[in-house]
């Protein structure tokens, strides 16, 4: 038997000269340890056997058992293999890799492709892509899945997106859904949790208590989501959105009834145009063009609108190791069927960190409106306002405490905002807004929220306007990442 350190110094000796011809293609180096190497100059083949590992650019792997044919450019492992590359993990019984094309397919097979967990009886392994057949992807514990699918075949393209066909969605043990095609977008968790449908409940005083759902799906490259919720008041309420990519901006189109920051139903058809961010120097800059007919169900108020917002930010300045400065502004012109409103805005803010995770700040924000709407729900509240505060984050917990005098109305306020993690997947946050000058508590939002492995469920109570509503969505869950085990050391 060759010794350990002898066998991976004649394995790489031979892969280097048995590449010759392929060195000149692909210069990256074969490396494999093994307990047992055996190399045929003839044929050109390395068999190793036992503990062995092997290294190719950014591939990485381990099994019982390879062979490697240096002429094909071609390599077998067997037994207890694993392998990583990237983001990508796998774990399988057997596979077959061409290392000239970083391609193979995999038997048996389990693996982890960014935020997702798949499990497949085969598993192509492209360089831009992971092919499964008969499968079950998951971004929950693979163990006992809150929520998976399974499908005749799934494809994931890293950082983008996973595409299962012919599926079926499961809650638990029980199929809820199936669909031709499926997809969820894995750029990031807010993303991959924007793809899975999401119920919510609640109460206001408005609408009584209401149930929710909202459920996305996609039209070719447009995506789309309907939104369905049942109030006990007022009754049904349905909406549509499809949104699709347009001249490096995205273009959105919106039916339905939709819920304005202080909960209150319009009733709308919308096209909204966002153009994508654009610098004018320094500034990042965005456009916003929108047009349709709304109908506020409040106030009975109807009208066309056409709207075009303008917004600019600068980057934060840095002055010295301490000081930094930053600022926005923008401008909303809105025409209407009889009048017109424009709102520019303009906020700036001055930090001094008094240590790596705190801040002491003092911003200004101003906004205006000449001309008038006839809604609520896009009326602007001017200000000229002055806050001075103090900001830290760290160890689980921030928060935010700051006095702000509005000039415009010449009220003073005490504000205050806590965002803590409490352990176990628990996490609290409050956000408090009193008017001293009026002695009215004017916001106070309450939300406790826990993650259970792919659930996160949220519930925020609105304290003066006595509003309430529970959210729960899917999102990866961090388990995913354990169930597939990196390559042997």
């Amino acid at each position: 038997m060759v010794e350990p350190v002898r066998a991976f110094l004649l394995s790489l000796c031979c892969v280097l000269v048995a590449v010759g011809r392929l060195a000149a293609a692909q210069p990256t180096p074969l490396v494999v340890e093994a307990d047992r190497i055996a190399y045929d100059t003839v044929a050109r083949t390395v068999e190793a056997s036992g503990r062995v590992r092997l290294r190719y650019g950014d591939l990485v792997a381990s099994a019982d058992y390879l062979f490697a044919d240096l002429v094909a450019g071609e390599v077998l492992l067997r037994g207890n293999v694993r392998a990583a590359r990237a983001d990508q993990r796998v774990a399988a019984e057997e596979v077959r890799y061409r290392l000239d094309l970083g391609e193979g397919w995999a038997t048996d097979v389990q693996a982890v492709a960014d935020r997702a967990y798949l499990r497949a009886r085969r598993l192509e392994l492209g360089r831009d892509r992971l092919v499964a057949q008969d499968a079950l992807a998951t971004l929950c514990d693979p163990q006992s899945p809150l929520f998976h699918v399974t499908a005749q075949r799934i494809t994931v393209f890293p950082g983008q997106r996973l595409v299962a066909e012919g599926a079926s969605l499961w809650v638990g043990g029980a199929r809820i859904l199936t669909l031709p095609r499926y997809e969820v977008r894995l750029e990031s968790p807010e993303r991959v949790s924007q793809s899975f449908p999401s119920p919510e409940l609640g109460f206001d005083a408005l609408s009584g208590y209401w149930i929710a759902l909202r459920y996305p799906y996609r039209l070719g490259d447009v995506e789309a989501e309907a939104y369905a919720r049942y109030n006990t008041g007022i009754g049904f309420e349905i909406r549509n959105t499809l949104r699709a990519g347009l001249l490096g901006g995205t273009a959105q189109l919106t039916t339905g009834t939709v819920r304005d920051s202080e909960g209150r139903p319009v009733d709308l058809a919308e096209l909204r145009y966002t153009s994508g961010p654009w610098r004018i120097g320094d500034l990042a800059s965005s456009l916003a063009l929108a047009a349709g007919q709304y109908r506020e169900r409040v106030t009975g108020a109807e009208s066309p609108r056409f709207e075009a917002v303008v917004e600019a930010r600068t980057p934060t300045w840095r002055l010295g190791d301490r000081w930094s400065v930053d600022g926005s502004g923008g401008l909303r012109h809105s025409a209407y069927r009889d009048r017109a409103l424009s709102v520019p805005t303009l906020t700036v803010s001055v930090a001094y960190a008094t240590a790596p995770h705190a801040a002491a700040y003092l911003s200004y924000a101003w906004t205006e409106a000449y001309g008038s709407t006839p809604f609520l729900f896009d009326a602007p509240t001017r200000q000229s306002a002055v806050t001075l505060g103090y900001r830290q984050a760290r160890d689980g917990l921030a928060f935010d405490l700051g006095v702000q005098y509005d000039a415009a109305l010449q009220h003073l306020r005490l504000l205050a905002s806590v965002q803590a993690a409490l352990g176990d997947g628990w996490r609290v946050r409050t956000f408090a807004k009193y008017n001293s000058t009026l002695a009215v508590l004017e916001e106070l939002d309450l939300q406790v929220g826990r993650l259970c492995d792919c659930a996160d469920f949220n519930v925020t109570y609105r304290v003066p306007q006595g509003q309430f509503w529970v959210t729960v969505n899917l999102v990866p869950s961090p388990r995913v990442r354990e169930a597939v085990p990196p390559p042997a050391p």
